[in-house]
């Protein structure tokens, strides 16, 4: 499998920065020069959608060639490394590398609590037990450059109830409430700039895998509902992204019962299900790496290498990556990090061009 590096130049991170620099927020990442000239020609509305789990791959499995948003594709980008929802999202939002958040995965170690929790859930990855955000938020940077925007258009962000954002936030439960929230945005008075989040596909490919049935069925129902919204909105510019895409799990890695491996860790292993982060004990180096040897679908990093090579851009979060990271090399494998860890049929989170690459779509 071909590890697709982070293209920074051309990545979903560049997508936001395009977008904050329009808004009059300027910041010094590279935009993207189509996307550029769009947004130039004045439209009453922009409307960015980020359709989780929406890549390249996914979309072409289960849409044809003539469906409207593969004839609308410009582009083809890259994701953010880990390619994750946690990690890209994050990025999404706040128009920032991941070296800059620190939000690099699901799980992660937080240094202050000696603990691994589930930053979105905010809970102990393993007793599950409840944690204060308060307890850990300053552990990493996050913001929503919409926020602070200077420009002609009014920005909004509609979201489902589970994304903790409070400034000009309209919240919505089903796919239809989105769209009627939408719809009303675009007939405001005035120039609006409106962030949209969506957490399908991804939610359907984790559950049935992406290439079933029920995945096709969402990934329809998707296309319709945003060439309705696109043809009643005909002075609003579409531009929509992914997070990240998925591939199909077939076969499941139990590291949680690597003896030989767990006796080289200082730390529970963590971040996520195909990008996973080592602590190592002092003196236990060789023996972690040796323990790893027998994997041969997982290549081994050295963390500060990663950092070095640019896969998470530039910021000063490097110390909560670790000391080692696995990337999983095949498209079908699944870690278990912990015995509770929950089995997908599909999923994301590594290196390889099924869930790096995610379509620039482009509509007007």
């Amino acid at each position: 499998m071909e590890l697709i590096h982070p293209d920074f130049e051309k990545s979903i991170l560049n997508v936001s920065a395009t977008f904050s620099n329009f808004l009059g927020k300027k910041i010094s990442i590279a935009t993207i020069p189509f996307l550029d000239k769009k947004l130039r020609l004045g439209y009453k509305n922009v409307v960015y959608f980020c359709l989780d789990g929406m890549g390249v791959f996914p979309l072409t499995q289960n849409l044809d060639e003539s469906s409207f948003l593969r004839k609308n594709v410009c582009e083809v980008i890259t994701s953010v490394f880990p390619s994750t929802t946690t990690n890209a999202t994050t990025s999404l939002l706040g128009a920032t590398y991941p070296l800059s958040h620190g939000m690099f995965g699901w799980s992660m170690y937080i240094p202050a609590l000696e603990k691994v929790v589930d930053v979105f859930t905010q809970r102990d990855s393993l007793s599950g037990e409840e944690i204060p955000l308060e307890s850990y938020q300053n552990t990493f940077d996050i913001s929503f450059y919409f926020d602070d925007c200077k420009s002609e258009y009014q920005t909004s962000g509609v979201f489902p109830p589970y994304v903790n954002h409070q400034k000009n936030n309209f919240v919505y439960n089903t796919l239809d409430e989105m769209f009627i929230l939408l719809n009303s945005l675009c007939k405001k008075e005035g120039k609006q700039f409106v962030y949209c989040y969506h957490g399908e596909p991804d939610s359907t490919m984790h559950r049935y895998g992406v290439t079933s049935r029920h995945s096709r069925k969402i990934f329809s129902l998707l296309n319709d509902k945003i060439q309705e919204f696109a043809e009643n909105n005909p002075d609003t510019l579409i531009v929509i992204t992914s997070d990240h895409g998925q591939t199909d799990i077939t076969d499941y890695i139990e590291l949680f019962k690597d003896e030989e491996l767990l006796a080289t860790l200082d730390k529970p292993m963590y971040m996520e299900a195909r990008a996973v982060a080592f602590r190592i004990k002092p003196d236990f180096e060789n023996a972690f790496l040796k323990a790893m040897e027998k994997y041969q679908d997982i290549k081994v990093f050295k963390t500060e290498d990663m950092i070095k090579e640019n896969f998470f851009g530039k910021g000063d979060k490097g110390y909560l990556l670790g000391d080692y990271i696995g990337v999983v090399t095949n498209d079908h494998s699944q870690l278990l990090l912990s015995p509770t860890m929950v089995k997908f049929r599909g999923h994301h989170t590594s290196l390889s061009e099924k869930e790096m690459h995610v379509p620039l779509i482009v509509i007007n």
